[in-house]
């Protein structure tokens, strides 16, 4: 019966927390992700090591069948030959493979040697009396700081002696180590077309656990004597080198040799005590669901056709597995792929829309400020003609009185209107050509009618829309200019009322 599939929005915050830091590392499914992190306790370190390493027994779990277990049947009676026939029936079919480790070795120069406790005792004093002597030496050597570069020894040398073991090997990374196994190969059998792998170990089991295939580990000791005939009669045959080269059987080719660090790890986890070490390694559902499986070990000298016999079932045996394991990783690889795509193309929707309803957003904010504006602008401009109107009548109260017949220094003016009307009028000589322009400006308000003058409004400053210009000769009197209407007209004239246009003023600015 499959299992339920778990809700994701129905975990907790640190629960989605670990399982998207699990996934990310490991790139598992996430159904599968999350039974394994609730056997872990959601402990995300517990998880990935139980994920590159295998689970092992679940010690709840057997507690809790342990009480149900059924009662015990009636004693079963067998003869002789029964118990002979059932010592020879396979028992390899119930028995579980052993694990395969991931072997990360530690680096050569952070490893910390540790002497043994009857050492670490007899050293003791000598370990005080250093510590008691070092305190001056050190206070010395602050006070005259040439002193300790007199005495100190070349630490090249000695950093490179602590990196070369016993017996004269240079420890090396995993992947320099793998490189050099090669070409120390290559040197000693010549040219070959193994598939080798230039990684570690660690490197090449995760491939063949994310890949489902398998993981042949080779190790090699050149101290016995059948390494050397093994590498040319066998490992270097024809049809061993096609059984690792033929892509159909998804072989991942590591070989080491157990003088380098990692290689000897490798053989002690693996359980390889002879030499030379053959181990088909992978992946293996019934032992847990991340788990990875010694299937085969080959150990000693062979020719190859034994060799080759010893792989090949253990291999075809677990062909159809991992195949399965292969197509349902590929169809969740492709799910999630789809999920991701589906996520994107509504990502891509969001932000499309987001983007619509911005620009329909900005472009009703840019038509409410027109329209504010707009309105803006006719309350002003009636705001204006109010106050120009306000003004208007304001001044045709301060306009002076036609003078008298009496007074003789007048300048009589005929004014042609704007709107063909014609208007006789005596004007002072002394007053001023501003007079002249308010009289034009106020002439319908000049009837005074009204009961009480308004006042002058505050914060307005007239400009006039017209100008006075005399025909012949053409001139034009400004209402600036600060002359009086006698030394502009004279005696008499005639002034027409020309409106300026807009256009006129733009060629003035």
């Amino acid at each position: 019966m499959a299992t339920p599939a778990t809700d994701i929005s129905q975990l907790s915050e640190s629960q989605q927390l670990a399982l998207q830091t699990y996934t990310s590392v490991t790139a598992q499914d996430e159904q599968e992700a999350i039974r394994l992190l609730e056997r872990s306790q959601w402990n995300v370190e517990i998880a990935i090591a139980k994920f590159f390493d295998g689970e092992g027994p679940d010690l709840v779990a057997e507690a809790q069948a342990a009480q149900n277990i059924p009662p015990p049947q009636a004693r079963r009676q067998e003869n002789l030959q029964q118990s002979l026939l059932r010592g020879t029936s396979p028992r390899n079919s119930s028995e579980r493979p052993d694990a395969a480790p991931r072997i990360v070795p530690q680096p050569a120069d952070q490893v910390i040697p540790r002497p043994s406790l009857l050492l670490a005792i007899l050293f003791t004093p000598f370990q005080l009396l250093y510590k008691v002597f070092s305190l001056p030496l050190g206070f010395l050597s602050y006070l005259f700081p040439f002193l300790p570069r007199l005495f100190r020894q070349d630490t090249t040398s000695g950093t490179l002696r602590r990196r070369v073991d016993t017996n004269g090997r240079r420890q090396l990374p995993p992947d320099d180590a793998a490189q050099r196994v090669q070409r120390e190969f290559t040197e000693e059998y010549g040219e070959n077309e193994l598939p080798w792998v230039s990684s570690g170990y660690a490197t090449c089991l995760d491939k063949a656990k994310r890949d489902y295939s398998y993981l042949a580990v080779i190790l090699l000791s050149p101290e016995h004597d059948e390494t050397s005939t093994f590498c040319a009669d066998v490992l270097l045959n024809p049809e061993v080198v096609q059984f690792f080269k033929d892509p159909t059987n998804k072989i991942t080719l590591w070989v080491g040799d157990v003088r380098d660090s990692e290689a000897y790890q490798v053989a002690t986890a693996l359980k390889g005590s002879k030499f030379p070490f053959t181990a088909l390694i992978c992946h293996t559902p019934e032992v847990g669901s991340t788990a990875m499986s010694v299937i085969a070990r080959v150990t000693g000298p062979m020719d190859a056709r034994s060799y080759l016999a010893a792989l090949r079932p253990k291999h075809a045996a677990r062909a159809e597995t991992l195949s399965v394991a292969r197509t349902a990783a590929a169809a969740q690889n492709a799910e999630r792929n789809f999920r991701q795509e589906q996520d994107s193309a509504y990502e891509r929707s969001l932000a499309q829309d987001r983007e619509r309803a911005r620009v329909r957003k900005e472009a009703e904010a840019a038509a409410a400020a027109e329209e504010k504006a707009k309105l803006k602008a006719e309350q002003d401009a009636a705001e204006f003609a109010a106050k120009k109107e306000q003004w208007r009548r304001w001044r045709a109260s301060q306009i002076t009185p036609e003078p008298g017949s009496d007074v003789k220094d007048v300048v009589r003016i005929a004014i042609k209107m704007p709107e063909a009307a014609r208007i006789m009028r005596r004007f002072r000589a002394s007053d001023s050509m501003a007079e002249l322009y308010d009289f034009v400006e106020c002439f319908e308000f000049l009837n005074g009618d009204e009961e009480k003058a308004p006042e002058k409004p505050e914060g307005y400053e007239h400009v006039y829309a017209f100008r006075l210009v005399s025909t012949l000769p053409r001139v034009v009197y400004e209402a600036e200019s600060g002359k009086t209407v006698g030394e502009c007209v004279g005696r008499s004239g005639n002034l027409i009322v020309e409106p300026i246009a807009e256009d006129d003023e733009e060629e003035e600015d």
